[in-house]
């Protein structure tokens, strides 16, 4: 079955199973990246909460045999699961003294999201954007967010300097960043995955190895990348270790920060990004192909290679 007939069966099969008070439609979502996922939104009526299921791993289960009614299910647990009960005011939003608390931050790639910087307020920063979102009370949607387009700065009547003060106070409040050497990174992934604490000495990387490689990001790890732009640790790393800092972007929620020792050409890192990239990132969670250099003398970051 092709995916159009695969798509239509879905929409078909759950208004059927769901009934008249649900409106059931296809949408195709572009992420970060230019990435483009296909999704089913089921919206209840007289509610303001649409969750969008996304079908592009369903469709590889079911050309792998699964049957469709395992498909179906999965899918009616997923919307039950992100479904909200309550029913959020929305009002709120069209006031900004009440979005601007929550205002964040992160960074994108420049190049790769032309087309959806047409529509988004964005400051350009090396070959990143800077791009700016809402975050939701997690008391009420988790850790969901609302990207903040052009159209809401018309409605706040409020220009990008204003968004951008206002996101740099609150990325220190509510995302504060967080330096760890990696092997204690790696540490945390070891244990959460096998279910069983893992010590460090158990890890397998030399002290000289873990010494020279550190992840920056922010205390959720998600969008961690921009604490670039606020860090005091990098500051201090590099008054510590009395050397500048060679910058790898792992993905849009953290970097690698390995100290410059004048010892390992550039295209090394180069290659490493890009097999990091390629091998081990989501599309859509890709920073950049880039290798960043911070300097600490002049306290700037630019691109190395």
């Amino acid at each position: 079955m092709v995916f159009e007939q695969f798509k239509t069966k879905i929409c078909n099969a759950l208004r059927e199973v769901m009934g008249d008070e649900y409106e059931i439609a296809y949408k195709e979502i572009t992420k970060n990246n230019g990435v483009i996922l296909r999704g089913i939104i089921i919206a209840k009526e007289g509610s303001n909460v649409s969750p969008t299921i996304y079908i592009d791993e369903l469709y590889d289960d079911y050309e792998e045999g699964r049957t469709f009614g395992d498909i179906i299910y999965d899918i009616l647990c997923a919307y039950q699961r992100n479904a909200k009960e309550i029913q959020m005011d929305m009002d709120f939003f069209t006031k900004y003294e009440q979005v601007k608390k929550r205002v964040l931050y992160k960074l994108i790639h420049w190049e790769s999201n032309s087309k959806l910087l047409e529509e988004i307020p964005y400051i350009k920063w090396n070959d990143l954007a800077i791009v700016f979102y809402y975050a939701m009370e997690e008391e009420y949607c988790g850790k969901a967010t609302i990207l903040i387009r052009n159209s809401h700065l018309k409605m706040w009547d409020i220009d990008i300097n204003t968004l951008y003060m206002d996101a740099k106070d609150n990325m220190h409040k509510l995302l504060p960043e967080e330096l760890l050497p990696i092997k204690k990174i790696l540490q945390e992934f070891l244990s959460r995955n096998l279910k069983q604490q893992v010590e460090e000495d158990e890890i397998g990387l030399s002290e000289e190895a873990s010494s020279m490689m550190y992840v920056l990001s922010n205390r959720d790890r998600i969008f961690g990348a921009a604490t670039l732009l606020y860090s005091e640790s990098i500051k201090e790393l590099t008054k510590r270790l009395n050397k500048n800092l060679i910058i790898l972007p792992s993905s849009i929620h953290e970097v690698i920060l390995v100290p410059d020792n004048g010892i390992t050409e550039k295209t090394f890192f180069k290659d490493m990004v890009k097999e990091v990239n390629d091998t081990q990132v989501e599309p859509e969670e890709i920073l950049s192909y880039s290798v960043y250099y911070y300097d600490r003398i002049t306290e700037k970051i630019k691109i190395l290679a």
